[in-house]
């Protein structure tokens, strides 16, 4: 951790990340050209194998269906900033898709399949793509979310008779041997993707990537590396590991089906998965798993996870049965990218030194910038420009100011070693009689209980009170755990009255997560509603 070499200006209250040069110098080559001459060099390595219909495929395979796509796209004189729509679960002949919009520099906009029809179509509103790929069993949604905008929908599987597919774009071209990616018209500020904010507070937003913001490399892999991540297109990781897979040549391992322990074992004992990306609530499920074992995960070296809370108990208890795993914890937003990264775990709850390039402010309610161990809300800045929320000036500026500093929404602070710690949302923040709070510490302190897989506490605003706190509590199968056992663990590690679950604890059999297994706060506080109204017991 000390070669990310975070530096504090005592004058400025500014942390800064150690100072990188990229490696291609993007503004002179698009993402697409540096792809397209990369995976050049060895087009016989396999680097794709879709464990769902077991397809492995090429990097010359690849490349050229992208050509083909790409070259479709051209025929149809879509400029830089013609949208491509994406609704599809990850499979073969979604890497040629991306491939083929960085080549021919059209920026595309994935949204997950698995939201709702409403969500979809707020999402393929703010855009409005003329062309949508998508996997056959969503075609009928999609065509009645987008029917105000009528576009062209191809399937990209489960393919269906008289509707448009991806294979049509997959035949041979005689150009094709000398096909050039497009330059970017606008330089490397140019949008090449978007992607949806989380929607853990509302609904998603249209998060504009520039080229500057597509990260290829990796280092802690290389051409060697097995990798496997769940995460799709629509999720900053998830775009990160396709990009890193087709520049670097490591095998990716593809799945459409959603995270589940035992598959992921047994995937990594017959791919030899070396690296993964999971979120904190798959950790947990593999700790639960029984085949989780050092000998059916021999060859796991790394994982990376981002997007939530992992305790220290689940970061030692993984370490028990993998005592050979690297973990790395990341902190990020799709905004901005990578923020902090904590190599190794080597401290409990801290999220690590500051990533390349990065500066950062810890910031009171008045804008005032705070020093080290000192908590308020985390504002980031990088060295070249965002262009917002697509279609949403107003969020943008409301969330990214003149100065370039994006207002996470976060609260955290900065110890006096330059390690970061993120406490709560913002948002997140209760009052019980006039005394704020964060909900975190009481879901922290739950979590200290060897029987609780995860939990989520929310705050019911009353009248009196104001905003009376309670808890969702997901509990080990079999347990014995009672919902008092929690509430008296609380009141006893947490002594002040505003940080007490004076609404009780509840426990459920799923907590209302994302598909990325992030919290969604406003749904559980209506499952917490539910089983208030259940339940006559109220404890103030």
């Amino acid at each position: 951790m000390d070669n990310l070499n975070t530096v504090y200006s005592k004058e400025e209250k500014i942390w800064k990340g150690p100072i990188a040069v990229p490696l291609h110098n993007i503004e002179h080559h698009s993402t697409g050209k540096i792809l397209f001459h990369q995976m050049r060099l060895n087009p016989n390595n396999v680097i794709q194998i879709d464990d769902y219909d077991g397809t492995t495929t090429t990097s010359g395979e690849l490349l050229t269906w992208g050509t083909r796509i790409a070259l479709h796209f051209k025929n149809l004189r879509m400029r830089h900033d013609d949208i491509v729509g994406i609704s599809a679960r990850n499979s073969t002949h979604l890497t040629s898709l991306v491939l083929g919009c960085l080549f021919n520099c059209n920026p595309f906009h994935a949204v997950n399949p698995n939201f709702q029809e409403a969500t979809i179509s707020h999402c393929f509103a703010i855009t409005k793509p003329q062309i949508i790929f998508c996997d056959g069993g969503d075609y009928e949604k999609i065509k009645k979310v987008t029917k105000a905008f009528k576009p062209t929908i191809y399937t990209l599987t489960e393919h269906i008779n008289g509707v448009p597919s991806v294979l049509d774009l997959l035949e041979p071209s005689k150009l094709e041997r000398f096909y050039q990616p497009e330059n970017l018209i606008l330089g490397a500020d140019q949008t090449v993707a978007i992607l949806c904010s989380s929607g853990t507070t509302g609904l998603p937003k249209a998060v504009t990537l520039s080229a500057h913001k597509l990260v290829i490399t990796n280092p802690f892999s290389n051409v060697d590396t097995v990798f496997y991540t769940s995460s799709g297109l629509d999720w900053a990781s998830g775009l990160a590991a396709l990009l890193q897979n087709c520049y670097m040549g490591l095998t990716r391992i593809i799945s459409r089906k959603p995270f589940n322990a035992v598959e992921f074992v047994e995937m990594t004992k017959k791919y030899k998965i070396s690296a993964a990306i999971l979120a904190p609530v798959h950790l947990v499920e593999l700790l639960d798993c029984p085949i989780f074992t050092k000998e059916n995960m021999s060859t796991f070296k790394m994982l990376t996870c981002g997007g939530g809370y992992v305790s220290k108990q689940v970061v030692e208890k993984l370490l028990a049965v993998l005592p050979q795993l690297l973990i790395i914890i990341g902190y990020g937003m799709t905004e901005v990218s990578g923020v902090a990264i904590n190599i190794g775990a080597q401290r409990s709850l801290s999220v690590g030194k500051l990533c390349a390039n990065i500066q950062l402010r810890i910031v009171d309610d008045d804008g005032h910038n705070l020093g080290p161990n000192e908590t308020g809300e985390i504002l980031v800045h990088l060295p070249y420009s965002w262009s917002g929320y697509y279609g949403n000036p107003m969020e943008t500026q409301r969330m990214y100011d003149s100065l370039g500093w994006y207002h996470t929404g976060d609260l955290g602070y900065m110890d006096e070693d330059g390690y970061l710690y993120i406490v709560d949302r913002k948002k997140d923040i209760l009052k019980y009689k006039g005394v704020h709070f964060w909900p975190g510490e009481i879901e922290n302190a739950i979590r200290e209980l060897p029987d609780v897989v995860d939990c989520c506490v929310v705050g019911l605003l009353d009248e009196r009170y104001g905003d009376v706190s309670g808890a969702l509590v997901l509990k080990r199968s079999g347990s014995k755990l009672t919902a008092k056992e929690i509430v008296d663990h609380v009141r006893n590690r947490l002594v002040d009255p505003h940080k007490q679950l004076h609404n009780g604890a509840f426990f459920v059999d799923k907590l209302p997560q994302n598909n990325n297994g992030k919290l969604l706060k406003r749904e559980a506080k209506e499952v917490l509603k539910s089983l208030l109204n259940q339940s006559s017991s109220l404890d103030r």
